[in-house]
């Protein structure tokens, strides 16, 4: 049996929910949150949510509580005032006022917001692995992820966006900006040393972006489960990949159905223009990061290094 991990547990409550309905999600989401590390905040809005949308009002309440009171966490507010599996908390005083709570902290927030970098395994003239979250993530996740024994010997560097979505949970929905970011990153990092950029999900999109533009300069990439919605238009401008030296590794569930398509193009543009890399699809895997991943990893950063 596969190890629940925090991404594989909202894959499943989600898919339980669209077959089974929100009580049969609650339950699993309850049964199994303690069990996995991750956003915090984010399987508190899960059981909250579902619960809510199973008529659980009271329990829905006290979820929200301490989450939003208890822990400080708080929720995106047209989130909260949009969500329809909210609805049957809309007529109670006390979720109003847990909302407008939310709405300032999420002001407060976003003021406060900024880019940064984690930086790992710092050491003099190693090869850097710069690696970015996907959305609703966070530079913590994805190190834990990412520093593995197949990355000893790389300087690791974790990228956080600055558009915060709700406690800990981080996105790239600006793309422009994500670039800008990315770019700043490269820069604080030696120019000598050698730079491999991977991601996840969207963290892959603004990877590709900055990649195609010019705005960092890689040996390689190291893609998994990335979200390229607009890989069809982006064909022409990865023209200027070509002749770079640049190699890809790109790694996709054939259960992922919001990014296996696009992975397929990506590779398909790749062929075409004689950009060395190889794809690798999952069998059983999920929009998520493959449970051998050191494994996965060892091969995309050798097949990376051959052709340097």
């Amino acid at each position: 049996m596969k190890k629940l991990t925090y991404t594989r547990l909202l894959n499943e409550t989600i898919a339980i929910y669209e077959k089974k309905g929100s009580l049969e999600a609650y339950q699993f989401m309850t049964e199994n949150a303690e069990k996995v590390d991750g956003n915090e905040a984010q399987l508190y809005n899960f059981q909250y949510a579902l619960a809510a949308a199973s008529d659980l009002k009271e329990e829905a309440l006290g979820i929200m509580k301490e989450a939003i009171l208890d822990h400080g966490y708080w929720y995106e507010y047209a989130y909260l005032q949009e969500d329809e599996d909210l609805n049957s908390l809309r007529s109670f005083k006390e979720f109003q006022e847990l909302v407008e709570l939310c709405k300032r902290r999420e002001e407060d927030a976003k003021k406060e917001a900024e880019p940064k970098l984690t930086i790992l395994s710092e050491g003099q003239n190693q090869p850097i692995l710069m690696a970015l979250h996907g959305d609703q993530e966070n530079a913590k996740m994805t190190s834990s992820v990412w520093n593995r024994p197949a990355t000893q010997g790389y300087t690791l560097a974790f990228p956080q966006s600055s558009q915060i979505q709700f406690s800990d949970a981080y996105e790239w929905e600006d793309l422009q900006k994500g670039v800008q970011e990315i770019q700043e990153h490269v820069k604080e990092l030696s120019s000598h040393n050698s730079l491999i950029i991977g991601g996840f999900s969207a963290g892959c999109r603004v990877a590709l972006k900055a990649m195609m533009e010019g705005r960092v300069s890689v040996d390689g990439f190291v893609f998994v489960a990335p979200w390229l919605p607009e890989i069809d238009e982006w064909k022409e401008a990865m023209t200027s990949l070509q002749n770079t030296n640049i190699s890809g590794y790109i790694i996709c569930g054939d259960q992922d159905d919001d990014c296996l398509e696009g992975s397929k193009v990506l590779s398909a543009i790749l062929e075409e223009k004689d950009i060395a890399h190889e794809f690798k699809v999952l069998k059983g895997l999920d929009h998520e990061y493959p449970e051998a991943f050191n494994e996965s990893l060892q091969r995309a950063l050798q097949f990376i290094q051959k052709r340097k």
